[in-house]
């Protein structure tokens, strides 16, 4: 086995949705199976002399051209000072994967959010989400936007952290140790439900443009994104959705204009009357 640690810049991407018809709604569950522990390591994070960093882009590694082509298993363990994840990867013919292609790894440290965007090779998903028994993260999403898949790291809340990551070839794996940083700002976390992730905005203070980002449990075919007042809709923006079934789906959104003061942005499912039904809401204070 050989191990791989680059760093460079590289960029992220976003795709906006288009609106569309709302249709019916079906939920999925993660394939437990694919998500695996181990027993507590003392050592895990103590061994080379790679750096955690707690903001930006903190890893930019891969081959310029990899065999991996989808995400097959996403493993959590824990230490006595940090936690890892550890993702591996399958080739197209089945067999695990030698190598991964360009990948990014970010820490977005207002959201306490850990970003890895994968190369485009990466079509398909085993996971798409998973729940993680640590004291620093506690949930990962497989997210799709158009022909690329994400994977976000959600910390546990109130928890600043810190990331370092490598690969592995032969077989390919990527590995993302995570530890508690020692900086005073603490993270305001994202609104997370079982239908939807918003990640933008964060409660709190906001002003128009309010530029709503995040991602859909699979299955969804329309999503809703409202602003409302006194729990009433002011605005309301039906999107259409793929309908991916293995993985969670990205969303981006724009609300130009609307009342000054306290209210909800929400994203989720209406009732008949078009009130909010099933979703996520972030509390805004809007100037």
């Amino acid at each position: 086995m050989r191990w791989r640690i680059v760093i460079i810049g590289i960029g992220l991407i976003a795709a906006a949705c288009t609106p569309g018809t709302p249709d019916t709604v079906v939920t999925t569950t993660t394939t437990l199976s694919s998500t695996t522990t181990r027993p507590p390591s003392n050592e895990i994070c103590n061994t080379g002399d790679l750096p955690f960093a707690d903001n930006g882009l903190i890893a930019a590694l891969g081959d310029d051209v990899g065999d991996a082509s989808s995400i097959t298993e996403i493993r959590w363990d824990p230490s006595a000072t940090c936690e890892r994840l550890t993702v591996l990867f399958g080739a197209g013919s089945g067999a695990p994967a030698a190598t991964l292609g360009p990948t990014g790894v970010s820490v977005i440290s207002y959201a306490g959010v850990i970003r890895v965007v994968l190369p485009t090779e990466i079509v398909g998903t085993a996971i798409a989400d998973t729940l993680l028994e640590g004291t620093l993260v506690h949930a990962a999403y497989v997210v799709r936007d158009e022909d690329m898949l994400s994977i976000d790291i959600h910390g546990v809340d109130g928890i600043p952290i810190e990331a370092r990551a490598f690969t592995t070839t032969s077989p390919a794996s990527l590995i993302i140790d995570i530890a508690r940083s020692t900086t005073d700002a603490v993270p305001v976390g994202v609104t997370a439900t079982s239908t939807a992730v918003v990640t933008s905005p964060t409660p709190g203070p906001s002003e128009y443009p309010i530029v709503v980002e995040g991602y859909v449990a699979p299955s969804f075919k329309s999503i809703h994104v409202q602003l409302l007042e006194s729990s009433e809709p002011v605005a309301d923006t039906s999107m259409a959705l793929d309908g991916s079934t293995d993985a969670w789906q990205h969303f981006t959104s724009t609300i130009d204009e609307g009342p000054i003061g306290d209210a909800v942005v929400f994203v989720g499912t209406v009732d008949g009357s078009g009130r909010p039904d099933d979703g996520a809401a972030v509390s805004v204070a809007m100037e």
